[in-house]
């Protein structure tokens, strides 16, 4: 039996479109071999190494960073447990959104004992949870001076895409969360499995 892990995207108002739409991507586009590319295009293919899904606090529609509408999958209530959560960020208003939210720190929190990765600024609801303590990390490089004011027990690391410490990963502002992404495939299967999405996705 082929191993397949459950990708969970929390989605909120504000959030940055890319931040999780290009780890949606990633993960969706990744095969276990080259043969399933192509079936890729044509959705006849079955089996794929992650099973992804968006979830927000409630399940309603989200309306994204200038304006796009999303509709998550699941509420906290109904999610699936997932093996893998992809925190993205948005602007000031969504950490403010999001910072001050118990329920939504709590769900984080709540799957610190999994692989964890944040895109952008979503780096600081990970510090909010107590999950970067101790650890580097690294968020959009506008707001690197912010994370290290507000969360000084993070050693906060500039002019990297990401920074990995096992099972939680931090990627930079906003297009970092696809080299990110690409970093989770390879340490979950191999390079050649990750080279494989690159190229399926055109990056070089």
């Amino acid at each position: 039996m082929l191993k397949q892990y459950k990708v969970g995207i929390l989605l909120f108002d504000y959030v940055d479109a890319l931040d999780f739409a290009g780890p949606y991507e990633v993960f969706n586009l990744t095969t276990y071999s080259s043969n399933d590319v192509k079936k890729l295009f044509t959705n006849q293919l079955k089996d794929k190494p992650f099973s992804v899904s968006t979830v927000s606090q409630d399940g309603r529609q989200i309306t994204v960073h200038n304006g796009l509408q999303v509709t998550p999958d699941y509420s906290f209530s109904n999610a699936p447990l997932y093996d893998i959560v992809i925190i993205p960020g948005g602007p000031l208003k969504a950490l403010k959104l999001v910072e001050g939210n118990k329920e939504i720190i709590a769900w984080i929190q709540s799957y610190s004992d999994k692989l964890i990765a944040s895109v952008c600024t979503g780096a600081f609801f990970l510090a909010q949870a107590g999950i970067l303590n101790g650890k580097k990390a690294t968020t959009n490089r506008v707001a690197l001076n912010l994370l290290a004011r507000s969360f000084p027990e993070v050693e906060v690391i500039s002019g990297v895409k990401f920074v990995d410490e096992g099972n939680v990963i931090t990627a930079a502002g906003i297009s970092a969360g696809i080299q990110m992404a690409l970093h989770v495939v390879s340490k979950l299967f191999d390079e050649e499995t990750a080279k494989r999405t690159a190229h399926t996705i055109e990056l070089d």
